[in-house]
């Protein structure tokens, strides 16, 4: 358990345990999305056997606030497939990265730097494994989250395809 700044907030790794409360967040995300107009996670995708994957992986964390499951992500060091292809742009450097996914916050805990705190942990953890850079994809259409993924130093690259051939922007912050 890694203890953040601020009082009751911290990251844990995900148990099968938390199955529940990670997929209560992700389907609050899947709504919103939808009321917003844009078709990310509208196609079944995440679903309770990706999040198991994650936390079988050693890599589903979950955020919480006084105990509270407030956000969830994935996160793991070394390449991801899906970023070999970059077009409309490249990347920022050829280094080694870390990788988050699949982040979302509770609509209760949005708009209180709750990403901000996630990419900051995830940057230490990084640069503790000796890793200087960081990248991270969203919709084109998520402009709440490509605000936020600037506000916390992330740089946009380019468009990379997904593992379904959807397309998303790329970013990615140098430690």
């Amino acid at each position: 358990m890694k203890k953040m700044e601020g009082g009751g907030s911290m990251i844990r790794k995900a148990t099968p345990a938390d199955l529940p409360a990670i997929m209560e967040i992700i389907n609050e995300a899947k709504v919103t999305l939808k009321a917003s107009g844009i078709d990310q996670w509208q196609k079944g995708y995440p679903n309770e056997a990706v999040i198991l994957q994650d936390i079988n992986g050693g890599y589903s964390y979950v955020y919480l606030r006084d105990g509270v499951p407030g956000a969830t992500f994935a996160f793991f060091y070394g390449e991801d497939p899906t970023y070999k292809v970059i077009t409309e742009g490249q990347w920022l450097t050829d280094n080694p990265y870390s990788v988050i996914h699949r982040i979302t916050i509770k609509d209760a805990f949005r708009g209180q730097g709750v990403l901000g705190e996630i990419v900051e942990w995830a940057a230490g953890e990084s640069r503790k494994k000796g890793y200087s850079s960081m990248r991270i994809d969203t919709h084109p259409d998520n402009k709440s989250m490509q605000r936020a993924l600037q506000k916390a130093g992330y740089t946009y690259c380019g468009h990379i395809l997904t593992s379904i051939s959807d397309m998303r922007w790329a970013y990615e912050k140098v430690l």
